[in-house]
């Protein structure tokens, strides 16, 4: 068979069932391989980039490596913004790059880049195919580096003439998963600090959810009487009514910093590798508190601080391992504390009246959560807006809440799409800015053309608004490089063959969501927001009156 088939064939043979991609005249014998494997969509994007941020945000819902495929040069720089988010946010991908003829390279061909100098940064690992023979090999290994310890990146660099050249290619099997079993001394060791603590915190991230650990951290945490904060972005690693839940560690919810800078004697941390966010940039831990760290990666434990005991485990092992010890069981006398923390936790999840000029964000949040299915899949850009998803709904459900941690603007639209085809029976819904949703927007003609049923919101305030908010922050008054024009997005969600609906009102709403939860397929909901009110805790005046009182 050609190199070109032999990709196709080994991306079946590694269970891919969905990649994305934006076709280009370097891989045609890619695409020809791949027209013949009906269990594979090709999902055809409508920029590189969005086909990207597809595939990493496949990776995230299924846990298992996403997959993009993109032409030479301009092509591969598209799509490194997803190249970047899987890295920072540790999420299982293959990136397959056409690439100019093999002797072509270093004569600085039509389109031609070194991937190993561009993406070396921020992938796992970049590797070119030469030889077609290599093909079944080389892919295997670079899906087991995607999903292996701390999952991420890998590039596979394919020149045009190695696809189209035949040989005799034998396939090979997958690599076996590995997942490292825990030191049952060290496992003694931790049951017994934890028993000994007088209030220990568990902190859970986005380890225990590919080492698909729920169902053990959630018994972990009742046998031990713990409170569980999760990591920055990752709320739904834990079921967030669950009377142990007690918030997100690395937003603005201040109980739950409370918890861990004031009442935790230990911090256990599963699956997370403490950045920058999570530590409160970098202060914690703070002197006197104690460490455990879980991590199925080496290079995670003591990233960012030393802990006192480390445990190199899959974090679904080391749990389950101390499941089975002869640890003393619950300390009730922590379920009182628990309780008043979880009870703080879901007044702060509730969301208040707040009239505004335009709709209220609060409101909108209210008729939301009463409405949609408790399994909806969320997913949101960076940006202001997304204060009130991350403050005010509630993840029950596994792979719930699909966002970036890296903060970029565009995920999200492209992200509902990959969160409906992996899971074509749950509610999806996009929560985007005005901003974000010009920047990959157009993928909602993506979800028309393959029949993917998302619901978009769009916040439209005409502004950059978090950027905006810095601004009256730090140089009150003088906002500059923040305004937008905005087309009228209702009417190009209908443009882009959608359902689509304008919502100026707050009684405009939730009759706007019934509609777009029943139409056929996708729909868009324009919300006109007011800009006054650029997140759930802070306005614009006040902003630029902290400013004036800071400076006074």
């Amino acid at each position: 068979m050609s190199g070109g088939h032999a990709v196709a064939w080994s991306l079946l043979n590694e269970g891919v069932r969905h990649a994305f991609s934006v076709p280009g005249e370097s891989y045609i014998a890619l695409l020809d391989g791949l027209r013949d494997i009906p269990e594979i969509t090709l999902v055809t994007n409508r920029h590189e980039g969005s086909a990207c941020l597809m595939a990493e945000a496949y990776g995230k819902t299924t846990r298992t490596p996403g997959v993009c495929i993109v032409t030479r040069g301009p092509g591969a720089t598209n799509a490194s913004i997803g190249v970047h988010l899987a890295r920072y946010d540790s999420t299982p991908l293959v990136l397959l790059i056409g690439q100019v003829a093999r002797a072509h390279r270093g004569r600085e061909s039509g389109q031609e880049i070194d991937y190993t100098h561009f993406f070396g940064s921020i992938a796992k690992w970049v590797i070119e195919i030469n030889d077609p023979r290599e093909v079944p090999r080389i892919m295997a290994r670079a899906f087991h580096v995607a999903r292996s310890g701390r999952p991420g990146p890998v590039v596979v660099s394919l020149p045009r003439d190695m696809l189209e050249e035949e040989a005799d290619i034998a396939m090979v099997d997958p690599y076996p998963e590995v997942r490292p079993s825990p030191d049952p001394e060290l496992i003694r060791e931790m049951v017994e600090r934890v028993n000994r603590a007088g209030n220990p915190v568990l902190l859970a991230g986005s380890g225990v959810q590919y080492a698909r650990a729920r169902e053990e951290l959630v018994a972990f945490a009742e046998k031990f009487q713990l409170p569980v904060v999760s990591a920055f972005k990752r709320q739904d690693v834990f079921p967030n009514t669950h009377p142990h839940y007690v918030g997100n560690l690395g937003s603005r919810n201040n109980h739950a910093k409370q918890i861990v800078h004031d009442d935790a004697d230990l911090l256990l941390i599963v699956g997370c590798r403490f950045n920058q966010q999570v530590s409160g940039n970098y202060t914690l831990p703070h002197p006197g508190l104690a460490t455990i760290q879980i991590d199925a990666d080496a290079g995670n434990i003591g990233q960012n601080f030393s802990p006192d005991l480390a445990v190199l485990a899959d974090p679904r092992k080391a749990l389950a391992a101390a499941l089975e010890s002869d640890g003393a069981g619950p300390n009730e006398a922590r379920a009182a504390w628990i309780a008043d923390y979880h009870n703080r936790q879901r007044r702060y999840a509730t969301p208040p009246e707040r009239p505004t000029g335009a709709v209220s964000m609060e409101r909108v949040m209210a008729d939301i959560k009463a409405n949609v299915p408790a399994d909806t899949i969320h997913t949101h850009d960076a940006g202001s807006f997304g204060g009130w998803v991350q403050r005010y709904i509630e993840f029950d459900h596994a792979d719930s809440y699909i966002v970036p941690n890296l903060g970029s603007m565009g995920p999200a639209v492209p992200a509902a799409v990959a969160a409906r085809l992996a899971h074509p029976e749950r509610t999806v819904i996009a929560h985007v800015g005005d901003g974000g949703f010009l920047m990959t927007g157009q993928e909602v003609a993506t979800a028309r053309q393959y029949g993917v049923k998302i619901i978009v919101i769009v916040y439209a305030n005409g502004s950059y608004g978090t950027i905006r908010m810095d601004q009256e922050a730090q140089y009150p008054g003088r906002n500059y490089g923040t305004d937008l024009v905005n087309p009228d997005f209702a009417a190009l969600g209908n443009g882009y063959g959608a359902l689509g609906i304008k919502v100026s009102r707050d009684d405009e709403f939730l009759p706007a969501l019934k509609q777009a939860m029943a139409a056929p397929g996708p729909a868009l909901i324009e919300v006109l927001t007011d800009l006054e009110y650029v997140s759930p805790t802070t306005t614009l005046t006040e902003a630029a009156a902290s400013r004036s009182v800071a400076s006074t």
